[in-house]
C-alpha cells in the first residue's frame, strides 16, 4: 500500500478514537468507583522489558501489551502459551507435537526457531538447540506470575541474537506486603484428559524470601478431531502392511494418540538485593500432527527438560548509579529415552524401524548492567555480556541404516513388536567429536534525552562478535511524545536472528543444514498513535519489516538467499462501561492487517520472482468482554476471526478456509468460604471444525493413500502434513485456592 494511504489510513483511525471518546461522559461516578476491579485490564504501570530499566508504559521506545496474573484467571488460561492466540500480529499454528506450536510473528514463517525471546525475569529461556519458545510458554507455572510484557518490534540492541520481530518477558511475583506463608493453588481437569496441578508456596521473614513453584500437566490431543485430515486417520497407524508388528504396541503404534507430561519447577531463593534461582521445565510429549501417518507414528516420546541455575545481585552506588551482576548456568536438552517410530517405501517393498534420539546442549553466561541517571534530562544503562555454548552438532542417534539414516530398517512384513531387536539407546553423556563450543561477546548501550517533559528520543547500540558468524551491530532509535491523553511513538530498530545449531549441523543436506549460514537481518520502522480516558483507549501502529539474508533451501542444503517485506497494521481499542445492575462491562477488541507480504521465490535455488509468504491471514480480529456480577461472579467471552490462508507453494492444498471460534471462561470466587474459587472454561465453544495450515513443507497432500495391485504404496507426499486439524469443544473445570 502507498505511504500516503497508510497515513490515511492511521488518521483515520486516530479521529475514529477521537470520535468516540468525545462522545463519552466521564462524569460517570459510579463508574469511577468500581472500575477498580478492571483497572489490571488496562496495565498503565512501569514495564522493565523493553530497554532492561523500569519506565512508563507511555515512554517506553516500543509498542507493549502487558497481561496480568488477573488477565490470565479471567481469560481461562490453562498454559501460558494460549495469550498468543489472543494478540494482535501473531500466526498462530499448533501442531502439539516435537514442534508443539509456530508463531509467524508479523509475518516472519520459518522452518525451526522462534522469531522472538522468551524471557522469566529478563533471564531468556529459548532452546539452545532450536531457538524454540514452547518450553517455557507451556510448562511455566501460572500461579507465580505477575504479568506478561510482550513488546514488538525488533529488540537486539538490548537482547542480541533472536530479538528478531519482539520479546516476550513474564514477570514472577518476588514479594509480598507481610510476612509469613502463603499458598497459591490451582487444580484443573476436563476433556483430553486434561489433569493440571500448579502450584506456589511462598514464604517471607524480613529480608528473606522463598518461592518454590510446580507444575504437573498431563494430557493428549483431541484424537477425534484429528480424524477430519486425510493422513492422521487411524487406519494408517493401524495398517499392517505399513507398519507391521509395531502396532500390537500401543505405546509404538496403532492408532492417533499422542500424550503429554510437562513438568516444572522453580525454586528462588531472596536475601535483599541477592537472588538465586533454580529451574527444571520439561516439554515431553509425542509427535501430535506434525507428521503424515502412513510415514510416523505420532505416539511416540520427544522430551525436552530445561535446566537453569543462577545468581543474581543488585548494587546501587548513590542516587545516580546502579548495578546488576548475573551468572547463569543451564542445559537444553532432548533426552536419550525420545524415541522415533517411522516406516517408508524402498522402492520394492515397505520398511520400518525403532530409533533412539539425543542432543546434549549447555552454556555458561556472565552479564554486567549498569543504570546511570545522570540528569532529569539525561539518562543510560549499559552493559557487557559473555556466554559460552557447548552444542549438539548432528542428533546422537542409535544406530545407522545402510546409506546413513538413523536406525535398523526392515521389512515390515517381519516385523515383531515383541523380538524386535530395538537398539539400546545414546549414551547420555557429551561426544566431543559431535560438539562445537562457541562464544559470543556483547555490548550494549541504551541513551534517553528528555527535551521536554512531553518529548523524549531514544538511541541504543549492541555489538555482539560471535566466533562462529562473525560480528553483528543493531541499533534503535525513537521518538516518543506524550500530549496528556494523547500520544505518539516514531520508531526504528534492527535485528538478527542467529541460524539455529540444528540448521547448522543437523547432520544431513535435505534437512536444510549448512554449516556456513549467516545470520538474517532484519530492519524494522514502526509509527504508533494512542488515546487513553478513563472509560476509553485505542493504539493503532503502522509496521514496515524488511528481512534480508533470509534462509532458503535449495537442494544443496540451506542459504542466505531471500528476501522479504511485511507491511502490517494493528489496532487496539478498549471499552468500559457501567451497568445498573452488573459490575462494569469491559470489552476489548483488536484487528491486524497485513498490507504486504513478499518474499524472494526460487526454483531449484535459482530466483525465479517474488510472492507471497505464504500461511499468513491478511485479516485477523480478536473480540473479548469481561463482566462481573457483584463480588464473586465473572465471565469472559473471547471471540477470533482468523480469515483466509494462502499456503507456501510445496502445501498441495493451496488454502486454508477462515475460521471464527470463540471462548467462555467463568469465574466463582470465595465459593463456600472467603479464598477458594472455581472457573469453568469452554474452549471452542460452537465445536467450530477449523484447521491450520502445516509446518515446513506441508507437503503430505490429501490424496488417500493405496497399494496397487504391484504392492506398491501411493501415499503422502511429505513427511510433513498439509492441515493440522485443531481441537473441537472443550470442557475445563478448575478449583482456585488462595491461602
Amino acid at each position: 500500500m502507498p505511504t500516503k494511504k497508510l497515513i490515511l489510513v492511521l488518521m483515520s483511525l486516530i479521529l475514529f478514537s477521537k470520535a468516540v471518546a468525545i462522545a463519552e461522559q466521564d462524569d460517570d461516578a459510579m463508574l469511577e468507583k468500581e472500575l477498580h476491579w478492571l483497572q489490571a485490564e488496562s496495565y498503565q504501570g512501569q514495564v522493565v522489558t523493553v530497554s532492561k530499566i523500569s519506565e512508563k508504559i507511555s515512554e517506553a521506545p516500543a509498542t507493549i501489551m502487558v497481561i496480568t496474573r488477573d488477565d490470565i484467571e479471567r481469560h481461562g488460561y490453562t498454559e501460558l502459551s494460549q495469550i498468543l492466540d489472543d494478540l494482535p500480529a501473531m500466526d498462530v499454528i499448533r501442531p502439539y507435537g516435537d514442534t508443539h506450536f509456530k508463531n509467524y510473528w508479523r509475518g516472519f514463517r520459518n522452518t525451526i526457531g522462534e522469531p522472538f525471546l522468551v524471557m522469566i525475569d529478563g533471564i531468556v529461556y529459548n532452546h539452545l538447540y532450536y531457538n524454540t519458545a514452547d518450553i517455557p510458554l507451556i510448562t511455566v507455572s501460572l500461579s507465580n506470575i505477575e504479568r506478561v510484557e510482550v513488546v514488538y518490534g525488533p529488540a537486539s540492541s538490548v537482547y542480541g541474537a533472536n530479538a528478531f520481530m519482539g520479546v516476550i518477558n513474564v514477570i514472577t511475583l518476588k514479594d509480598k506486603a507481610n510476612d509469613g506463608a502463603s499458598v497459591t493453588v490451582r487444580m484443573s481437569g476436563g476433556s483430553n484428559e486434561t489433569r493440571i496441578a500448579d502450584l506456589n508456596y511462598f514464604y517471607k521473614q524480613n529480608d528473606l524470601r522463598i518461592s518454590l513453584t510446580a507444575r504437573f500437566d498431563n494430557g493428549e490431543i483431541d484424537a477425534d478431531a484429528a480424524q477430519n485430515y486425510e493422513y492422521l486417520k487411524d487406519k494408517y497407524y493401524a495398517d499392517r502392511r505399513l507398519w507391521g508388528g509395531f502396532v500390537d504396541n500401543p505405546r509404538l503404534g496403532g492408532e492417533c494418540q499422542s500424550l503429554h507430561a510437562h513438568r516444572s519447577v522453580d525454586l528462588r531463593a531472596y536475601f535483599g538485593a541477592t537472588e538465586l534461582g533454580a529451574q527444571y521445565y520439561v516439554l515431553n510429549t509425542g509427535y501430535g500432527l506434525v507428521y503424515a501417518a502412513d510415514l510416523v507414528q505420532n505416539n511416540s516420546v520427544w522430551k525436552r527438560p530445561e535446566y537453569s541455575l543462577y545468581f543474581r545481585h543488585h548494587q546501587p552506588f548513590g542516587e545516580k548509579v546502579s548495578s546488576t551482576t548475573l551468572l547463569r548456568y543451564r542445559r537444553s536438552d532432548v533426552t536419550n529415552d525420545s524415541y522415533f517410530v517411522d516406516a517408508y517405501f524402498d522402492g520394492t517393498t515397505y520398511v520400518a524401524a525403532f530409533s533412539y534420539w539425543q542432543s546434549l546442549n549447555e552454556s555458561w553466561l556472565v552479564s554486567q548492567d549498569f543504570n546511570v541517571t545522570l540528569s532529569d534530562k539525561f539518562s543510560f544503562n549499559l552493559g557487557l555480556e559473555y556466554e559460552q555454548k557447548n552444542l549438539q552438532k548432528a542428533y546422537d542417534v542409535s544406530g545407522e541404516g545402510e546409506s546413513g539414516t538413523p536406525g535398523g530398517y526392515e521389512p515390515v512384513s517381519e516385523i515383531d513388536a515383541d523380538t524386535y531387536d530395538y537398539p539400546e539407546p545414546p549414551p547420555a553423556v557429551f561426544q566431543s567429536q559431535n560438539h562445537i563450543i562457541t562464544e559470543d561477546i556483547a555490548f550494549y548501550i541504551q541513551n534517553r534525552y528528555r527535551l521536554t517533559p512531553c518529548h523524549l528520543l531514544n538511541l541504543g547500540l549492541r555489538i555482539d562478535d560471535n566466533s562462529q558468524y562473525g560480528t553483528e551491530m543493531t541499533i534503535r532509535t525513537s521518538y516518543v511524545a506524550n500530549f496528556d491523553q494523547w500520544g505518539v511513538k516514531v520508531l526504528y530498530g534492527e535485528a538478527f536472528q542467529e541460524p539455529v545449531p540444528r540448521l547448522l549441523y543437523g547432520g544431513w543436506t535435505g534437512s536444510g543444514s549448512d554449516p556456513d549460514l549467516d545470520p538474517e537481518e532484519s530492519q524494522t520502522v514502526e509509527v504508533s498513535g494512542n488515546y487513553t480516558a478513563q472509560k476509553f483507549s485505542s493504539l493503532v501502529s503502522i509496521w514496515h519489516v524488511h528481512n534480508t539474508k533470509t534462509i532458503v533451501n535449495t537442494p544443496d542444503g540451506a542459504k542466505n538467499l531471500g528476501d522479504r517485506t511485511v507491511v502490517g497494521l494493528d489496532y487496539h481499542i478498549q471499552y468500559q462501561f457501567p451497568l445498573s445492575i452488573l459490575k462494569p462491562i469491559k470489552i476489548w477488541a483488536y484487528y491486524s492487517h497485513v498490507f504486504k507480504a513478499d518474499e524472494t521465490k526460487f526454483s531449484e535455488g535459482i530466483e525465479v520472482g517474488t510472492g507471497d509468504i505464504g500461511d499468513l491471514a491478511d485479516n485477523k480480529f480478536w473480540l473479548g468482554t469481561t463482566v462481573g456480577v457483584k463480588d464473586y461472579l465473572l465471565a469472559t467471552f473471547r471471540g477470533r476471526y482468523i480469515g483466509e490462508r494462502q499456503t507456501v507453494e510445496t502445501n498441495p492444498i493451496k488454502s486454508v478456509a477462515a475460521f471464527f471460534t470463540a471462548d467462555l471462561n467463568l469465574m466463582f470466587w470465595d465459593f463456600l468460604v472467603k479464598g477458594i474459587g472455581m472457573s469453568l472454561t469452554v474452549n471452542n465453544l460452537f465445536d467450530e471444525e477449523y484447521y491450520h495450515p502445516g509446518i515446513r513443507d506441508a507437503g503430505a497432500g490429501d490424496t488417500p493413500g493405496f497399494f496397487d495391485e504391484d504392492a506398491v504404496w501411493h501415499g503422502s507426499g511429505s513427511y510433513y502434513n498439509s492441515l493440522l486439524p485443531q481441537p473441537g469443544r472443550s470442557v475445563v473445570l478448575s478449583l482456585h485456592l488462595r491461602y
